[in-house]
């Protein structure tokens, strides 16, 4: 966090950010085209944007990061203001709070020729996540079908419990906790909201097991908390003791809309891609 001093007053942002912290201007521009910079907690995209003294500035960013590109076969479906997205393990399916460019809404709204904020998510899928996700273009679009998700939409999921449960199938209702620790993680909480999950396994292979996971309610993180509360965390899922491997073995594979949600019923279904080994 930096402040600006009385000297800084009047000067574009770029340049009090490169007297105040060792990164060159080049290297700044970067960062705040990225949208890792914040000015008085709010992103900035523009290098020149004057500042005043007293301003509070904020820069984010991951030195080496690695962005798994957008690709437009990627869009499995789209009508009206609705696209269907394969998400690869990687891709960020929003803005983060170190990136705005590079994101799946960014992208897409790159690939249609649109601004990037009229490229919105219906729900979300965390990074190390893929499958199958829903994109909205119009406003209204995405506050009708947010208002009936809960009762309208049904996903199911593929997993990879390591080690392998010793039960075939389970109803998990652990009520999770609304807030993170310092590792951004949740847990289970008897005082937390209630949640509800179903598990089964779909094959065993080497101590491991292929988990079809519903989600019954959307709690962040709740399948991947579930699965670890019950001592069977997803593969790759180091946030949540998870043994490391090259990715989260986390695949939404089925998605399906009803009315009043969407006008007519439909359901696609996304198998993983070649990066989902176990």
């Amino acid at each position: 966090m930096l402040t600006v001093p009385g000297a800084g007053d009047g000067q574009r942002l770029d340049v009090v950010l490169a007297q105040g912290v060792s990164m060159s201007r080049r290297r700044i521009r970067r960062v705040i085209e990225d949208g890792g910079v914040y000015l008085n907690r709010h992103r900035c995209r523009t290098a020149g944007r004057t500042v005043r003294t007293g301003d509070r500035l904020r820069i984010v960013c991951l030195d080496g990061e690695t962005l798994v590109p957008f690709r437009p076969e990627q869009i499995l479906w789209s009508q009206d203001s609705l696209i269907l997205v394969h998400k690869q393990s990687g891709q960020y399916a929003q803005e983060a709070l170190h990136r705005s460019r590079g994101t799946l809404p960014a992208e897409l709204a790159l690939h249609l020729g649109l601004k990037a904020d009229d490229v919105r998510p219906v729900h979300r899928l965390d990074r190390g996540t893929s499958g199958l996700m829903l994109f909205a273009t119009d406003p209204a679009t995405l506050q009708h079908l947010q208002r009936h998700w809960a009762s309208s939409v049904q996903k199911s999921y593929l997993g990879v419990a390591d080690p392998a449960p010793d039960w075939q199938h389970r109803r998990i209702d652990l009520p999770i906790g609304t807030r993170r620790d310092a590792q951004g993680r949740y847990a289970v909480d008897p005082a937390g909201r209630a949640c509800d999950s179903e598990a089964g396994i779909i094959e065993r292979r080497d101590g491991r097991a292929l988990v079809r996971l519903i989600p019954h309610t959307g709690r962040t993180h709740q399948l991947r908390v579930h699965m670890a509360a019950l001592g069977c965390p997803l593969l790759g899922d180091s946030r949540y003791g998870g043994r490391p491997h090259p990715r989260l073995m986390l695949h939404a594979h089925t998605l399906s809309l009803e009315p009043p949600a969407w006008p007519e019923a439909m359901e696609w279904h996304a198998d993983p891609k070649e990066d989902w080994i176990w």
